[in-house]
């Protein structure tokens, strides 16, 4: 068998192309560059962290939780809310179970909302993660399926939305990218779609590009969508409590008005935001140029209980919304000491989210 293979082994091209191929490998780890994170988080400092926009609420809310198990995770919860002015319904159960490898979470609303995800990690650095949700009334439902790698100095990602074969072809959304480290704080990326609703319709494609720049205190961020989009954060640290964040978004967009009146219309938004950690409370605080003034304060009262309170004035509409929440966690005392053991260890391995 080794001299059947021999003229393969030893083909000069073949050893040629291997050599170039360690020798670009050698000089990428020579320079000691480090994981971007991914597209989809190119800007997750501002958007996820300091501004309100995935936790800002309206109404009442109660999340009782009871946890069964650490390592795997394992917990189930009940939500209730009224008067909320999102899609929130009345009651929500929730069970969720996690281990190294495993991630699974089901939501079932009491308006026949369904939601279920399920990630798996194939390799340290390969997570496939789906998404399903089915609306109460709506004629179709949601299915994605995302592909992860995560490499030493890149990051790659291939995503499918409601993809299908059953009309005699491809149909669906489909978003391939890519953030690759160009220095130690210059990553640069790109992302291509290609969506097709139906066989009847011609397929669409677009292209956008992305930039990130990273210092020890702060991070700046830039993205370029083909649709006419651009969107540019600005993250900064102050204090070692305090996070402040800048984030823009321009929308070259033509319409009809515009097209009689001779150029393209442009729309755009920027929120500024901070975020002080206190002792035991996180306070947020933003305002952006439409006029929405937005503060929201999480406090831990004690170990199993917290209280959140928001609260948002928008004067250009003249209308204000207010939230508040309490959330309830039980665990046991074995549990607690369980996790304050594991923590104290180091080996409290996340599942992949």
């Amino acid at each position: 068998m080794a001299d059947y293979l021999s003229p393969l082994t030893d083909n000069s091209v073949a050893a040629a192309v291997q050599d170039a191929y360690n020798l670009f490998s050698d000089r990428r780890a020579a320079l000691g560059l480090s994981n971007p994170g991914t597209l989809d988080n190119i800007a997750r400092e501002v958007q996820k962290d300091v501004l309100l926009s995935n936790f800002m609420f309206s109404g009442l809310r109660a999340d009782l939780t009871k946890v069964f198990g650490m390592s795997p995770l394992f917990r189930v919860s009940h939500a209730f809310s009224m008067g909320s002015s999102g899609n929130l319904p009345p009651y929500a159960f929730s069970a969720m179970y996690g281990s190294p490898k495993v991630f699974m979470q089901g939501n079932f609303g009491s308006d026949g909302a369904l939601a279920a995800v399920g990630n798996y990690r194939w390799t340290p650095k390969l997570v496939t993660k789906t998404n399903t949700q089915i609306m109460a009334g709506a004629s179709q439902g949601l299915m994605q399926i995302d592909n992860d790698y995560t490499g030493d100095d890149f990051s790659a990602s291939i995503k499918a939305f409601n993809p299908s074969c059953l009309e005699g072809g491809l149909t669906g959304i489909f978003v391939g990218s890519y953030l690759q480290s160009i220095t130690p704080s210059l990553a640069l990326g790109f992302e291509a779609i290609w969506q097709r609703q139906g066989m009847n319709t011609r397929p669409e494609t677009a292209l956008s590009y992305s930039a990130r720049y990273k210092t020890s205190d702060w991070i700046a961020s830039a993205q370029l969508q083909a649709q006419g989009v651009l969107s540019a954060s600005y993250w900064r640290k102050l204090g070692e409590r305090v996070e402040a964040g800048v984030d823009m978004n321009l929308q070259f967009a033509p319409n009809a008005a515009a097209v009689m009146m001779g150029g393209p219309s442009k729309d755009g938004t920027t929120s500024i935001g901070a975020k002080y950690d206190f002792r035991a409370s996180t306070f947020r605080a933003q305002v952006d140029s439409a006029g929405k003034v937005s503060c929201l304060l999480e406090k831990r009262i004690a170990m199993p209980l917290a209280l959140t309170f928001a609260g948002e004035i928008d004067q250009a509409k003249q209308t204000a919304k207010l939230g508040l929440a309490v959330s309830l966690e039980i665990a046991g005392e074995e549990l607690m000491e369980q996790q304050d053991k594991l923590e104290a260890q180091g080996n409290m391995i996340p599942p992949p989210f």
